[in-house]
C-alpha cells in the first residue's frame, strides 16, 4: 500500500514538473490597443482625416491588418490598411466628411492578419462639429501616458501654409513650427495630470494659396496617465 502511494506521488511530482517546464504564453503581452486620432474640431461637409493607432509589444513587431472605422450609431465609415510607423506601432488613415451635427461618436476596430495578435476595439472619440471654417485644430492620442507624445496642429480646408506655436499650461516651445502638408507637429514629454494644450496658427503673407494673413487658435484639455 505504502509503495503504491509513493508511486502515485512520484507520478504526480513528475507530471507537475513536466507542466512547470511548459510555460503558457500570456495573452496580455500580445494584446494590442487601438485609439482613434481625430482633430478636436472639424467642419461639417469638409473632408478630414481619421487616424487609428494600433500598439502592441514591440517584440512582436508592428501590428498588421486592417482597421474599420464607424460611428456609435452603427454606421460603417470605411476600412483602411495598417501601415507600420515604429516597432510595435502602426496607423490606418481614412478620409471622412463630417455630417451637419454637433458631434458624432467615432470608433475603430482592428482586425489582425497575423496569428501573434488579437482583435481590438477603441474607445469612442467625439470631435466637435461646426459649420464654420476651422483654421486649426489639435490632434493627439486621446488617453496619453506620461512620456513622449506627438501633438499635431491640423489646418482646416482652405487655410494657407504658415507656422504654429504650441503651449502646455502656458509654457511654450522656443519659436514656431512650420506647417507641412497642412500639419505642424511637436513632441511633448508629458507628465501625469490634467493639462491644457494651446496652439496658435498664423499663415505667411506669401502662402501659395494667395490668401491674406490668416490666424486661429485651438485648445484641448488632456488627462495624462502615469
Amino acid at each position: 500500500m505504502a509503495t503504491s502511494l509513493r508511486s502515485r506521488l512520484a507520478v504526480v511530482f513528475i507530471m507537475a514538473g513536466a507542466l512547470a517546464l511548459t510555460p503558457v504564453p500570456s495573452s496580455a503581452s500580445s494584446s494590442p490597443t487601438i485609439q482613434v486620432l481625430v482633430p478636436n474640431t472639424v467642419q461639417s461637409g469638409v473632408s478630414t482625416l481619421l487616424m487609428a493607432e494600433v500598439t502592441q509589444n514591440a517584440s512582436l513587431g508592428s501590428p498588421s491588418g486592417t482597421v474599420t472605422f464607424g460611428t456609435g450609431y452603427g454606421t460603417t465609415l470605411g476600412t483602411a490598411p495598417l501601415v507600420a510607423t515604429t516597432p510595435g506601432t502602426a496607423r490606418a488613415v481614412l478620409s471622412w466628411t463630417p455630417p451637419p451635427e454637433f458631434t458624432v461618436p467615432l470608433i475603430a476596430r482592428y482586425t489582425p492578419t497575423g496569428a501573434s495578435s488579437v482583435a481590438a476595439t477603441s474607445a469612442y472619440q467625439r470631435p466637435l462639429i461646426t459649420s464654420a471654417p476651422v483654421p486649426v485644430a489639435i490632434r493627439l492620442t486621446p488617453t496619453p501616458n506620461a512620456g513622449p507624445i506627438q501633438i499635431d496642429a491640423v489646418l482646416g480646408n482652405g487655410f494657407g501654409v504658415g507656422s504654429v506655436s504650441f503651449f502646455v499650461d502656458g509654457r511654450g516651445w522656443t519659436g514656431s513650427v512650420p506647417t507641412v502638408n497642412g500639419v505642424a507637429s511637436v513632441t511633448w514629454n508629458a507628465t501625469p495630470g490634467v493639462q491644457a494644450i494651446l496652439v496658435q496658427y498664423s499663415s505667411t503673407a506669401s502662402n501659395p494659396a494667395g490668401f491674406a494673413v490668416q490666424t486661429g487658435t485651438s485648445t484641448q484639455v488632456v488627462n495624462v496617465l502615469p
